[in-house]
């Protein structure tokens, strides 16, 4: 269908709106090839697909379903000790994460400034109770 700059690496395939409050975004990867996390060893064979489900933040008001299609690809090089390797789109989502990338990093920022807030009203606290002593 189309490529989007919001997922690295992926052609669109389709773009649903199963109700009012979801977006359901379909994807695979653009790769030829992919790489073996452990000796580095380029493979075009594939042995499965998998289907990978990541959160990811919200677009327009609405939750963003992913419906992530990667390979599972065989490594060749005898001398690795990995068979089978999923294979990777950096920039968008971590090995084995339930998250994006860009739903991890605002995340993050949240509970810096959750923490900042509470370090800030905890100072506060402190030093009203200071002076009234």
């Amino acid at each position: 269908m189309t490529d989007l700059h919001l997922l690295p690496g992926c052609r669109i395939w389709e773009i649903t709106r199963p109700d009012a409050s979801n977006i359901q975004i379909a994807a695979e990867t653009r790769q030829r090839s992919g790489r073996c996390p452990d000796c580095g060893e380029p493979s075009h064979t594939v042995h499965s697909r998998a289907v990978r489900y990541p959160a990811d933040l919200p677009c327009l008001g609405r939750q963003v379903r992913l419906e992530l299609a990667l390979r599972r690809l065989y490594c060749r090089n005898p001398a690795c000790s990995r068979r089978t390797f999923v294979e990777r789109l950096p920039g968008l989502i971590a090995p084995r994460a339930q998250r994006t990338d860009r739903l991890a990093t605002a995340q993050g920022r949240v509970g810096v400034a959750i923490a900042r807030t509470s370090d800030t009203v905890r100072e506060a606290t402190i030093s009203s109770q200071q002076r009234q002593a």
